[in-house]
Order: C-alpha cells, then sequence, then structure tokens
C-alpha cells in the first residue's frame, strides 16, 4: 500500500493512501469500466460511501468491491496496490467521467 505522508511543518502529519478507483457503467449487456488513481484518507471498507464529487461524480458512490494486492519485489515507485471498486451507474454517466478524466480500465500486464 502506498501511504502520502505529508508534514504541515506544525507538528502535524497526515497519512492518506493511494488507491485505484473502479467506476463500473452499463445499460443491458454493454459494460464499461473507468479508473482513476485517488488519494483517500484510508482504504474504505465495504458498504462505504464514497463522496468524490471533486473526482467528476455527481452523487456518493457505494463500495463494492476492495482488492488488496502485495508488491514484494523490494523498494521503489510501485502503482497503487489498493483497487477500490463501486456500485454501478448508468453507461450515460460515462461520458461525463471521462471529461472529469477517469480513463479507460488498462488490463493488466502478463508477467
Amino acid at each position: 500500500m502506498l501511504l502520502l505522508i505529508i508534514d504541515h511543518g506544525r507538528g502535524t502529519t497526515d497519512v492518506s493512501v493511494l488507491v485505484r478507483c473502479l467506476r463500473q457503467f452499463h445499460e443491458g449487456a454493454q459494460v464499461l469500466t473507468l479508473e482513476r488513481v485517488l488519494v483517500l484518507p484510508d482504504v474504505p471498507t465495504m458498504g462505504t460511501r464514497l463522496d468524490l464529487r471533486g473526482d467528476g461524480v455527481e452523487e456518493a458512490l457505494t463500495v463494492v468491491g476492495v482488492t488488496l494486492r502485495a508488491i514484494s519485489d523490494g523498494p521503489g515507485i510501485r502503482p497503487p496496490s489498493v483497487d477500490v471498486v463501486l456500485h454501478w451507474e448508468p453507461l450515460a454517466a460515462a461520458e461525463a467521467a471521462r471529461s472529469a478524466g477517469w480513463r479507460d480500465q488498462a488490463l493488466p500486464e502478463l508477467a
């Protein structure tokens, strides 16, 4: 898990986590998943409602999945190791999400 430690210089420190957030859109048999890396104050649990209006989401969305991936190949810069999956949204909302910086889900690299 990638943690961001922010020292405010006033004797206070904030710790946040980088997550890959996955938004799912559907209409009939058509399905689309968009992703974005977000900074959250903590790893959300199942059922948590995330208010991501600052990230192009119109209303709070419910977390329906959390996946933690182990990264065991030593120190260095790594991609987020936490995936947060949000509840389904109507496919019509996908274009607004893309305009707000959400991108098509990257396919996992095969090792």
